[in-house]
């Protein structure tokens, strides 16, 4: 039988060690009403070397034990907690960037130019999206860009690529 911590990707972890210089991201999400999507959205800062993840809202509107399942280990794994959002810039580092993840007027593809290296990516409520409160809050605006006909993505796959991008930007690849 297969050991538990054995996967397909074992072998190829063995001998490649993928990392970034410095501290990792900060995930941010708005005021979700899915512990599914918190679920995955924990899970993929785990996988991503993020530093934390913050949930902008009521820590009692939603089944902590959901979430859990979900993000399965990564949850045990790195950082998460709820917040109001008007205490957001005392949850976050010195030195790191507030981003939306948000389609507006002003906002930059996503894979132009360079993100910011010490940056907390804010992603918005499943229906709503970023509230205008915590717009007020970021300096740099990005969508991602989209080419067929529905031209928005589930809040967890918006996330992933935001994530993808930045770890694209700043990987280390070392031989071990």
């Amino acid at each position: 039988m297969k050991n538990s911590t054995q996967t397909k990707s074992t072998p190829l972890f063995a001998t490649v060690q993928y990392s970034i210089d410095g501290d990792g991201p900060i995930l941010v999400a708005d005021q979700l009403k899915s512990p599914e999507n918190m679920g995955h959205i924990i899970r993929l800062a785990s996988n991503f070397g993020c530093a934390k993840v913050i949930f902008i809202g009521d820590s009692q509107s939603v089944r902590h034990s959901k979430i859990k399942k979900v993000a399965g280990a990564a949850a045990g794994q790195i950082e998460w907690q709820f917040c109001k959002p008007e205490e957001l810039k005392n949850h976050l580092p010195e030195g790191y960037t507030v981003c939306a993840i948000e389609t507006t007027d002003n906002s930059l593809n996503l894979s132009d130019g360079v993100l910011p290296e010490k940056v907390a990516f804010v992603l918005g409520n499943e229906i709503h999206g970023v509230s205008a409160e915590l717009m007020e809050q970021c300096s740099h605006f990005y969508h991602i860009p989209m080419i067929g006909a529905i031209k928005s993505m589930n809040v967890s796959h918006a996330c992933s690529v935001a994530l993808y991008e930045w770890v694209r930007q700043y990987l280390v690849i070392s031989p071990q």
